[in-house]
């Protein structure tokens, strides 16, 4: 005899037969005494004794890709055949049986493979509210089995492979509750999946229908499993749905008090939240329920495994002290903005462990300190989706191994632009830095006495340093390293590495220097004269001015060249912004210009050359490639009669002048001395920690040059395609290759599997600023399992204003004009007193500069290159914008910047 109707109290494995997942779930609920609306369920026996009745299985057989077509002819099939007899009377009888024959019904699909831990098909099948009587009942129940062949349905089972044969539905037919509220809860986040511990909870007014398709925005609750700490976002809510007088549904306005009211009390979340987390428990696996409230009372209608979390290998005990992975880029994006390629990483990984090896071992840290924190020197940074990260945390306990370290750890965070603290609930991940190693007295002394030598001889440090520099430097320039074999190559770049990275004494000692004295700059002025954040501005123009910048003699050279051939020949003049930059330096470099001018551009490139856009990213093109774009800078300065470089200075000097003024004037007598002797320390710190970088970008435009060469000589020996294919190899597989310890040599094939990975980098959104990762941290962000920096961070500005932004101020200066937003520097063609509006630079963009009046970049900090020089240029900037600015505005807005308030109000849309 045919079991066509399923009760609460059957055996479960009933209804994994015949009664469908829902189903199946519902009776497991009703079995552990959940507080669920009385229900029955017709089952897949029901089912096939239609079909057998009609003689329709045949029919039931898909033959087509056309899922939509083949939909609509079995939805009217079904609907032009009568409803056997015996399962009219079966229906009838539960109906009468549990007092529903008058009451409002949910008939609601229950497939076979719906809500398996596998496969959800959530949303696939059909439901339909508020039925009443027979008739109605069994119209839906039809549409009910028509849905396991509806075109979202099949299409679902084609994606994931499941047959489109043997198609069963059974139909869950239950008491529909007239809901205050409802909506959906999970017991464990499925967004957000490294917080496993919250519970999330979506909440309407009224029928849970408006959130589950989508209609309605519907308020947000997180909730800590162990705290029980609510934090919530309450929607906007203009409608609700419900009951109509005809049944079904319909939509009606919310009085507009009720709409900003939360849907939920704390009560009922936390109940809700308890609900869940029991779910759990009985269930054995992560749940996602539906829920409703009537009159008070909690039911629960639906739950369902949640299908989308990550596998339980991806979360890892947090044993013997691991914790969550915080990772920053607010600074190093500069010199590494987007999708940076594997040879650039691994090249700067690699010089990152040796130079901060030296840094402890010439801070004094010990030798057995330094090995065993050998993690930490090689994970000083990180590749996140081909982004180059800061490890902060192993930046924290570097400094934390030093001499007097208590206090460093802010000046750190100011010198790598650590823009906020994070919040209270996520000091957890500092537990590893809590107690940096102790020193004794006379191991103190000693260092402080090594550190003061230091300080004294820094001088001589750097002069020592550039002079050995400079010799191997203009070796290397000279040397031809397409004439050179593979090992040849190898062996250079090992020398490289040892005359210069690995005495990188000079720019070690003087990056400290620079974070002490910058950050106690930073300290004393905004306790002795500020406690705002005025006190950066101030700090900020008290930088300015200093002079003998190397990285402004770029610029400064190419106004040069501007101001010579503006104030000069005519007939030059005219003929130089009479094509495109492109056109003129092959004129130029084919003789047919005037030789003066060309003679000035060949100086600047063989002084300048490797300073270009993303100049510490290997893979990309340098001046000395392209010279057309300080061609193109040159035009625009003559265009603009940006070249008065006394006018520049002198305003830097004015900048100065009055913020020494406004600081000796707030200062008490006994301050000033310490104060401005701290001031003048920071000034010479910065100044000779730009000009050293300047020797940094040297080493990787040589190094650029040097692997080129290799990829040439793999090219040439048939491991790679094209020369250029060599940036998609690690340093590493190049010198393992070279001296015989390769564990694969097919380069050909990996570069194809990396340039595949990189390509879908590039094609997606970056990761934020700021996040953290638990466990493995390559399946974190496969997952897309990171805190963003809006959770992390506590936001030190913000505006009520959508038209208004904030972020660092770098130089002060109100301006007011249209926008230029520039994605690359293609975008900045013909650049004309616009403020520039970017989401990062680098040294490569400074030739832009004096084309534009004021300048806004989304990264950054008060020590990146951009605010260093744009403070020594006097030009108005602001860096480190809160928000999404780029996306924000676009070219032709009219703005108004206040860049001593880091203020950006868009004035015209």
């Amino acid at each position: 005899m045919n079991q066509i109707i399923l009760e609460a109290d059957k055996d479960i494995l009933k209804f994994t037969k015949c009664g469908g997942g829902k189903a199946k779930n519902m009776a497991l609920l009703s079995q552990k005494d959940y507080m669920v609306p009385a229900w029955f369920c017709v089952s897949t026996e029901g089912f096939d004794l239609f079909v057998k009745e009609h003689d329709i299985a045949s029919e039931l057989t898909i033959n087509t890709n056309d899922f939509s077509a083949e939909a609509k002819r079995i939805e009217t099939l079904f609907l032009s055949l009568e409803m056997p007899m015996e399962i009219r009377r079966s229906v009838a009888a539960s109906l009468q049986k549990l007092n529903l024959e008058n009451e409002f019904l949910a008939v609601r699909s229950s497939g076979l493979d719906e809500d398996s831990p596998e496969h959800s098909f959530a949303g696939q099948y059909s439901s339909f509210l508020y039925q009443k009587g027979i008739e109605q009942v069994l119209h839906s129940l039809k549409l009910c089995w028509a849905s396991g062949f509806s075109e979202r349905s099949l299409s679902y089972r084609q994606e994931r492979a499941i047959s489109l044969k043997g198609i069963r539905v059974g139909v869950l037919i239950q008491k529909m509750v007239n809901p205050h509220s409802a909506g959906v809860a999970f017991s464990r986040h499925p967004i957000k999946v490294l917080e496993r511990q919250k519970v999330l909870i979506s909440s309407v007014w009224g029928l849970g229908e408006g959130l589950v398709s989508g209609a309605l925005d519907a308020d947000e609750f997180e909730v800590e499993r162990n705290s029980r700490v609510v934090k919530g976002a309450v929607a906007s809510k203009d409608f609700k749905f419900c009951r109509s007088e005809q049944g079904g549904i319909e939509k009606q306005e919310l009085p507009k008090a009720l709409g900003e009211e939360p849907s939920l009390n704390d009560p009922q979340i936390q109940e809700i939240c308890d609900l869940c987390i029991k779910l759990e428990q009985d269930f054995g696996t992560p749940q996602d329920c539906e829920w409703v409230y009537e009159d008070n009372i909690l039911f629960l209608v639906q739950t369902r495994p949640i299908t989308n979390l990550p596998p339980d290998a991806f979360y890892e005990p947090r044993i013997n002290g691991h914790n969550p992975i915080l990772w920053d880029n607010s600074n190093i994006v500069e010199s590494y903005s987007g999708v940076t390629s594997p040879l650039t990483f691994s090249f700067a990984s690699r010089a990152y462990h040796q130079v901060y090896v030296q840094f402890c071992e010439l801070m004094g840290v010990p030798q057995s300190l330094v090995e065993e924190n050998e993690p930490v020197f090689r994970n000083m940074l990180g590749l996140i989706r081909g982004r180059i990260y800061y490890n902060l945390i192993n930046w924290y306990q570097l400094v934390l191994m030093l001499p007097g370290s208590s206090s460093n750890k802010g000046f750190m965070e100011t010198m790598m632009g650590v823009k906020d603290q994070v919040r209270p609930e996520l000091k957890e991940i500092f537990r590893k830095v809590e107690n940096p190693p102790e020193y004794g007295f006379i191991k103190r002394s000693w260092l402080l006495v090594q550190t003061l030598q230091r300080f004294v001889s820094i001088d001589k440090i750097i002069a020592t340093f550039q002079d050995h520099f400079n010799h191997v430097y203009e070796d290397a320039k000279q040397e031809n390293f397409q004439a050179l074999s593979l090992s040849q190559q190898m062996e250079y770049y090992h020398h490289l590495e040892k005359q210069l990275l690995k005495k990188w004494h000079a720019p070690i000692i003087n990056d400290y220097l620079c974070m002490l004295f910058f950050g106690l700059l930073k300290k004393l002025t905004g306790s002795w004269i500020t406690q705002d954040e005025s006190s950066d501005t101030l700090q900020n123009d008290l930088l300015c001015g200093e002079g003998g910048l190397d990285s402004t003699e770029p610029t400064k050279c190419l106004m040069r060249i501007a101001k010579d051939i503006d104030q000069g020949d005519e007939k030059i003049r005219t003929w130089f912004l009479s094509d495109d930059p492109e056109v003129i330096w092959s004129q130029l470099n084919s003789g047919q210009g005037p030789i003066p001018i060309h003679r000035q551009f060949t100086y600047f490139l063989d002084q300048f050359g490797f300073r270009c856009v993303n100049e510490l990213k290997l893979e990309e093109q340098d001046l000395h490639d392209d010279p057309s774009f300080v061609v193109g800078s040159v035009q625009s300065y003559i265009r603009t009669k940006s070249y008065n470089i006394e006018e520049m200075e002198s305003r830097e000097r004015d900048i100065r002048a009055n913020a020494e003024k406004k600081a000796k004037s707030l200062l008490k007598t006994w301050q000033k001395p310490i104060y401005l002797w701290v001031l003048s320390q920071a000034r010479k710190a910065v100044k000779n920690r730009e000009n050293l970088r300047f020797a940094r970008t040297k080493v990787f435009g040589i190094s650029r040059h040097l692997f080129r060469a290799m990829g040439e000589n793999l090219c040439k020996l048939g491991h790679l395609t094209s020369p250029r294919d060599v940036f998609y190899l690690t340093v590493e597989e190049l010198i393992s290759f070279v001296e015989g310890r390769a564990l694969l040599t097919d380069f050909k094939a990996l570069v194809s599997i990396r340039k595949k990975e990189f390509t879908e980098y590039e094609e997606t959104p970056e990761p934020p600023e700021r996040f953290t990762t638990q466990g493995a941290a390559a399946a974190a962000c496969s997952y897309g399992a990171v805190l963003a920096e809006a959770d992390l961070l506590r936001s030190k500005y913000q505006s009520d204003d959508p038209n208004v932004f904030f972020g660092t101020p770098c130089c002060p200066g109100i301006v007011e004009g249209v926008v230029r937003v520039v994605k690359s520097l293609d975008d900045a063609k013909g650049l004309n007193g616009e403020i520039l509006v970017t989401a990062r630079t680098d040294p490569g963009w400074v030739p832009l500069y004096p084309s534009c009046s004021g300048l806004i970049i989304e990264r950054g900090s008060l020590l990146s290159h951009s605010a260093v020089v744009a403070r020594e240029l006097g030009l108005p900037t602001i860096v480190g914008v809160n928000g999404s600015l780029v996306s924000m505005v676009s070219t032709g807005m009219k703005v108004r910047i206040d860049a001593g308030k880091g203020e950006v109000k868009i004035l015209e849309q």
